[in-house]
């Protein structure tokens, strides 16, 4: 559990590190990505929230959200700034794994692997007894690296997360009901986890072939069955090379 609240936090990045950051994941300056000042802790204001590098580098997080993210955001009633690193990687890797099956993405079957906790001032998603759901991953990063990734933060203006709600109380009470899926997602719920995946740092591009990354054009698009065969291919070709580098360092 985190025992250091964001009151005490401060950043660590220097401008160098900004520049590369905001180039490196196409940030657009319109939301005047900043470095937080000597004495600016880890809070969001009306104006503006705090993003964690980390969740970028090295869990998959690209601008802008999916519908998805944005919708579960909303589900648990989470802030995009109190998302743990690690639970924006199991919400990535849950995407993709959605696609390796010719599946959607949606809030119940997610709910039917993950439920969410509180992590300190953070949250972040823990998989749900094997009484009620295997898994749907064969390995699951449980730190990350750097250790220090509270403090390696920047500021945004809010209108670029416009879509998440409002900063959630880490005290009030959690609610991990056991979710009702519909015929299709009860098909796809047992695809998952009869076939789980490691999660890792992934490439560019497999978050490209998923949906989740714009940073590839893509001159035709695909169909689903196609997506998810590439997705598969490259999740398959790269696992071995990406799992062993570790998180990466912004």
């Amino acid at each position: 559990m985190s025992r250091t609240g964001r009151s005490s936090i401060r950043s660590v990045l220097t401008a160098k590190d900004l520049e590369v950051f905001v180039d490196a994941y196409q940030i657009p300056e319109c939301f005047s990505p900043t470095l937080p000042g000597p004495d600016e802790p880890a809070e969001c204001t009306p104006d503006r929230i705090v993003i964690y590098t980390l969740s970028f580098s090295s869990c998959g997080v690209r601008y802008p959200l999916s519908a998805f993210k944005v919708n579960l955001l909303r589900h648990f009633c989470v802030h995009f700034s109190q998302l743990h690193p690690l639970g924006f990687m199991r919400v990535v890797h849950f995407e993709l794994s959605c696609v390796t099956v010719s599946g959607e993405s949606s809030v119940p079957l997610f709910y039917m692997f993950y439920k969410l906790i509180s992590d300190g001032d953070w949250f972040t998603f823990a998989k749900r007894k094997d009484s009620v759901s295997p898994p749907c991953y064969s390995f699951m990063p449980t730190s990350t690296y750097p250790k220090e990734w509270k403090s390696r933060f920047i500021f945004v203006s809010a209108a670029m997360i416009s879509e998440s709600p409002p900063l959630r109380d880490p005290k009030a009470s959690i609610e991990n009901s056991i979710p009702v899926l519909s015929t299709d997602e009860i098909v796809q719920w047992k695809r998952m986890y009869e076939n789980p995946t490691r999660a890792f740092t992934f490439p560019e591009g497999v978050l490209a072939m998923g949906g989740l990354s714009t940073f590839y054009s893509v001159r035709q698009k695909p169909s689903l069955e196609r997506k998810s065969s590439l997705v598969l291919s490259l999740y398959r070709d790269d696992l071995v090379g990406f799992a062993s580098r570790g998180l990466q360092r912004y």
